[in-house]
């Protein structure tokens, strides 16, 4: 990767003008070590970090000391592009490395210039943050969500397509989605299909009962 790679991301126009100096970046690159913070929960974001090396996953701890991994990101990633201009520019959730990984911190100034110059940069960078707010949504949703068949209905409705849903994802990976354990959403599947308001196998299922998949979340 070179130090253009932070720009490509968002725009595609930045690849051929990657000599320019007009795509001069002020930055600085750090490593960090598998299971290292990056950044914790409530500290301020002062530049746009990037990842360009390795893995990396977001956790956040409510008040009531409950943890829930928001997402898991492998580079190249650009990490709380959409806090960089915020108010309350404050990480929501900790940033821990799962690899060794390694991350180029872009000034502001340097965005900052980059959306003046450039409007496919800026459209790029709209449409990342849009798409990327509306993810924090739907896990913020999930989060709110009492009991794991609570979690489970809403993240099966919001899959379902004529009365057919796939999770699209292992129960293990959906149960650190959900942020509970294994067995446990296990137990709430099997439950509802003994109740008929689902049918599971393989990783998909039918709504039997729409009803009552709705009165879980309430």
């Amino acid at each position: 990767m070179n130090n253009n790679d932070g720009f490509m991301f968002f725009c595609a126009a930045c690849k051929k003008s990657a000599g320019d100096s007009t795509c001069a970046i002020d930055y600085t690159i750090k490593r960090y070590s598998r299971g290292e913070y990056i950044a914790y929960q409530n500290s301020k974001v002062t530049n746009l970090p990037f990842l360009m090396k390795g893995k990396i996953k977001t956790m956040i701890v409510s008040e009531a000391g409950l943890t829930l991994q928001i997402a898991k990101k492998e580079a190249p990633f650009p990490i709380a592009a959409t806090l960089l201009f915020a108010q309350e520019n404050k990480f929501p959730v900790d940033v821990i490395a799962l690899e060794d990984c390694e991350i180029m911190h872009i000034s502001k100034t340097s965005i900052e210039q980059k959306i003046r110059e450039c409007q496919e940069f800026l459209h790029g960078f709209l449409a990342f943050n849009a798409s990327s707010l509306q993810y924090i949504s739907e896990r913020m949703t999930i989060f709110a969500q009492k009991g794991i068949k609570a979690k489970l209905s809403y993240y099966i409705i919001s899959k379902e397509t004529k009365g057919h849903f796939r999770l699209g994802c292992s129960i293990v990976s959906l149960s650190e989605y959900f942020g509970v354990e294994r067995p446990s959403l296990s137990r709430a599947i099997s439950e509802m299909v003994r109740d008929k308001v689902i049918t599971f196998n393989s990783g998909e299922g039918d709504i039997l009962n729409y009803e009552a998949l709705q009165e879980l979340i309430r």
